[in-house]
């Protein structure tokens, strides 16, 4: 078996590197646009090779620094509180689900199964929010409503039951523990690995996140960094669309913005902190994912 795998090992590799370039090659390319000039972009579109180099992009971007220092604050903000309040509340939730002698475990499983299946739509949930809970233009917004994952309480569930024997807790209670205590000094430092993988996907999907600020939000000072985005992006189409109510001079100065560029260097402040933490947290999917699934 041993040897079939090694006679297999440099195909796997060859694959592997495929794959790999695959999903690098874009990135690349966002950068490279982003230096790009928008001569080279007119004649030759979107190439690894321009013809001609150029900071246009970036100090255009430049004149929404102030803007995007804001909305930086504001993402980190959504990124740093939302994961923190979500892996605090799903694993407190989880915890409990895992003591199978709780008389309340099987009460929770199925409201939490109800929760995966039913849901009151867009629409309800956006009446509750402003009208009963007044979370409009409030950055709550942004971190209450993924406070609780039922996905990956699920996860930390199974991760608990495969992971923290019962005699440890028993041992604990023993010595005196109560539940807090062992939440705390016991379930989570053991949860590191399952904590840290989950962590890094809440992060990323609160980074990303911009339909809760589009529909929430419309103070431009709380507007989230993608939410500024894709107002810009907007912006420009509708001024492009619309060319004829404008004046010879915006005309101009329409024509002359490095728009391709420009798009490409807010991708690239955008996606930069992510691709430069997800190198530290890579090493934890396998561990903290997997292992509690194996072991159902």
């Amino acid at each position: 078996m041993m040897n079939k795998i090694k006679s297999n090992q440099p195909i796997l590799t060859i694959v592997l590197g495929i794959l790999t370039l695959v999903a690098v090659l874009p990135l690349v390319l966002i950068v490279i646009v982003s230096f790009s000039s928008t001569e080279s972009i007119s004649l030759n579109g979107f190439t690894f090779f321009p013809s001609s180099w150029s900071l246009e992009g970036w100090q255009y971007v430049s004149k929404y620094s102030g803007q995007i220092v804001q909305s930086y604050i504001i993402t980190i903000y959504e990124t740093v509180v939302g994961t923190i309040l979500m892996l605090l509340i799903t694993s407190m939730f989880a915890y409990a689900l895992s003591r199978s002698n709780w008389m309340l475990t099987p009460f929770l499983s199925i409201f939490l199964l109800i929760t995966m299946l039913f849901s009151g739509g867009m629409v309800s949930q956006y009446i509750i929010r402003t009208n009963v809970y007044h979370l409009k233009d409030n950055l709550l917004v942004l971190v209450i409503p993924g406070a609780m994952s039922v996905y990956n309480c699920l996860i930390m569930r199974t991760f608990i039951k495969s992971n923290v024997p019962e005699s440890l807790i028993d041992a604990a209670k023993m010595d005196g523990a109560g539940e807090m205590y062992l939440y705390f000094k016991v379930i989570l430092p053991l949860m590191k690995p399952c904590l840290a993988a989950l962590g890094f996907m809440a992060a990323v999907g609160h980074w990303n996140e911009w339909q809760t600020s589009m529909l929430y939000i419309s103070d431009p000072d709380k507007a989230s960094l993608q939410l500024l985005l894709m107002r810009i992006e907007n912006s420009m189409q509708y001024l492009q669309n619309n060319m004829e109510n404008l004046s010879i001079a915006e005309i101009k100065a329409l024509q002359t913005a490095p728009s391709d560029s420009m798009r490409m260097a807010i991708l690239c402040i955008t996606m930069g902190p992510i691709l430069i933490a997800y190198p530290f947290f890579q090493k934890y999917f396998v561990k903290g994912i997997t292992v509690g699934s194996v072991k159902g």
